[in-house]
């Protein structure tokens, strides 16, 4: 027993989660219960009344609703390790900056020059740029102390700014028509929490309050919803008034719930993909062949030469005791995207079957090439 309990706290219990839980959901979908599944999937949830009534299938509760706490985390751990952790320095930043730059811009080029004469195709030029942290981060953690600590900060940092860059992408690139009603709410609902940081309010049901209307609100202004996340975190205080440490303890009471349940729950809904009816072109066609590329080969080389280029230029370092064979190691994983990726997808396509689904396939292939890979490369190495 204390065997397993050590393993479901182990830093590798999250990828196997989500692995398991995508495994799950192509049986679902391909063997015997594909009838429950979309079932479930379309179960019908409404809160509110009358004309102020949500109503939402349970898939968009979770891709709109539970993965906006996951960027909530995700803006949490930015601002602590901006104002109080390892990115504090900007020179413990650089390598990681420009890691995440090429493993964003070189992907995309990828995606691009595949797709560029694909109007609908290009949609989805951003999918191959996401990195998917705890499904990389169960990988590495599998090699033990094999692998210098190093090489581990600067995943998660790289991974940090990834998600930055997803969430800026998505502010800017996948917006729908703007209601300027809905702005106003939310701009209310940003000044109400600017005033509760500045009084220095810990009181997590004011935080909470606002914050499912400033959610509400984003989703009916055209804006991504899962920015009321972020826009929440960057308000949450450090620390109380009597100094006690109040961000991080807010971050770690939702960090459990979002890799043993949201993520796990997302990876669920979104990676049943239909084989059976899918024709072997599909896997060929210029869209699977921009994610498979783009997150296999474009985010490796990506972030390696993004990273080489800014040490050589003197302008990062490289990681105490790490080896350039073991740096690119590093590089290979941030090529999993899985989760973010598959959230991108579903922003740019809208769930589309246009494709047969083969886009979703395409992240899985990608995610499970690099992690097997990656897992492969970084063992060898370290021998």
């Amino acid at each position: 027993m204390q065997a397993i309990k050590r393993f479901i706290l182990s830093e590798t219990f999250p990828g196997v989660l989500l692995i398991f839980f995508t495994f799950f959901a192509l049986f679902c979908k391909n063997i015997s219960f594909i009838d429950l599944y979309d079932k479930f999937l379309s179960i019908q949830f409404s809160i509110g009344f009358n004309e102020f009534k949500l109503s939402k299938p349970i898939v968009l509760w979770i891709n709109d609703g539970l993965i906006a706490i996951f960027f909530l985390c995700i803006g949490l751990e930015l601002k602590y390790e901006i104002l109080r952790g390892q990115l504090k320095n900007i020179k413990s930043v650089s390598l990681p900056i420009f890691g995440a730059l090429g493993g964003m811009i070189v992907p995309a080029l990828i995606f691009t020059i595949i797709n560029y004469s694909h109007e609908y195709a290009m949609k989805g030029w951003a999918i191959p740029t996401a990195t998917d942290i705890a499904f990389a981060v169960g990988i590495l953690m599998l090699l033990g102390n094999k692998i210098p600590s190093s090489l581990k900060l600067f995943l998660l940092s790289l991974a940090i700014f990834d998600d930055l860059g997803a969430i800026i992408i998505i502010a800017l690139f996948y917006t729908d028509q703007i209601s300027l009603f809905a702005l106003i709410i939310c701009l209310i609902c940003i000044i109400a929490l600017f005033f509760l940081n500045y009084f220095h309010v810990t009181h997590l049901p004011f935080y909470v309050l606002i914050g499912v209307i400033l959610w509400v609100a984003m989703l009916k202004s055209g804006v991504h919803a899962t920015l009321a996340g972020v826009i929440i975190a960057l308000f949450i205080p450090l620390d109380t008034k009597d100094k006690k440490p109040y961000l991080h303890k807010v971050y770690e009471s939702l960090n459990c719930w979002v890799i043993y349940f949201i993520l796990p729950l997302f990876a669920f809904v979104n990676a049943g993909v239909d084989l059976r009816s899918m024709h072997l072109s599909s896997i060929f066609s210029s869209v699977s062949l921009g994610i498979i590329l783009g997150l296999f080969l474009g985010k490796q080389v990506g972030v390696f030469l993004f990273s080489y280029l800014a040490i050589k230029f003197k302008v990062a370092t490289m990681p105490d005791n790490v080896s350039y064979k073991q740096f690119y190691g590093i590089c290979i994983l941030t090529g999993i995207g899985f989760t973010m990726s598959l959230f991108i997808d579903g922003l740019a396509y809208k769930n589309s079957d246009i494709f047969e689904h083969s886009d979703r396939l395409a992240i899985l292939i990608a995610s499970f090439l690099s992690a097997i890979y990656g897992y492969i490369y970084l063992k060898m190495v370290s021998k």
